[in-house]
């Protein structure tokens, strides 16, 4: 019995797989397209961030000076018996209220310097620059807001001053502090009078200067009957730039305490 063998011939081929140079290149072009549209709006949405951050920032800070500022005058109080107890030679001591206007910080859009304001008055808050007298404290004191062009670094600082006793100057005495160097807006306007129009209503009259150290103050409280030396309001408006360059701007109203509020304090 013959056996026979065959022997089948098995062709295995050869088979590779990959990338040719060209997809490669396209792959290539295609990654960096797609890193380049995420990175763009990573940095995108970081700077937007940190924009946001900055403005809200600058806003708060903006808010705590305004109540600072709002606070004090909230409280402003025009001594009666001190301003008339003066001396022979000092007929008249400063009290109350005054307001001045000057040129400020340039204007950035217009290129013309703007009008500040310039506040000094009396005003029955507890002391902010003299923690060591706490226990001694009349809560009582001489206040002032200004703003002051540093002369060294180029810049308008706003400054904040209290005198810790009254005297005869209620522009100057006490501690100074400069409560920001990016203050470009400071403005107050105070309401002298309402009157009242025929169709309703009333209108209201406006001035950015006062004076309550004038013999004769201004008008007649329709409460009482005496000369008013305190205006009925102020609207205060600041402006503050950011460190993003960006700035902030914001406007209040506060009605204030027409003497005799606190009677107490004018005996």
């Amino acid at each position: 019995m013959m056996q026979i063998f065959t022997s089948i011939r098995i062709k295995f081929r050869k088979t590779q797989s990959g990338f040719s140079l060209l997809e490669l290149l396209i792959s290539i072009a295609l990654l960096g397209l797609v890193m380049s549209l995420l990175y763009g709006a990573f940095f995108q949405i970081s700077n937007s961030t940190l924009q946001v951050k900055s403005t809200l920032e600058t806003r708060q800070e903006l808010r705590l000076l305004m109540k600072m500022v709002l606070d004090d005058l909230q409280n402003v109080q025009y001594l009666k018996h001190f301003a008339e107890s003066g001396q022979s030679t000092i007929p008249r001591r400063e009290s109350g209220l005054i307001a001045e206007t000057k040129l400020g910080p340039e204007n950035t859009d217009t290129g013309e310097l703007e009008e500040v304001s310039s506040l000094y008055f009396h005003t029955a808050v507890k002391s902010r620059f003299y923690p060591e007298e706490k226990e001694q404290d009349p809560e009582l004191h001489e206040v002032s807001y200004t703003m002051q062009e540093n002369l060294d670094t180029k810049t308008w600082e706003f400054n904040r001053r209290e005198d810790f006793y009254l005297d005869g100057n209620i522009r100057e005495g006490g501690k100074s502090y400069v409560l920001s160097e990016t203050v470009t807006r400071f403005e107050l306007l105070l309401l002298e009078s309402e009157t009242a129009l025929a169709g309703g209503g009333f209108q209201e009259k406006w001035s950015r200067e006062w004076n309550s150290d004038e013999e004769n103050c201004i008008g007649t409280s329709p409460l009482f009957g005496e000369p008013f030396c305190l205006p009925r309001a102020v609207k205060l408006t600041m402006a503050l730039k950011g460190e993003d360059g960006n700035t902030v701007t914001d406007s209040q109203v506060s009605n204030l305490c027409v003497p005799p509020c606190n009677p107490e304090i004018f005996k």
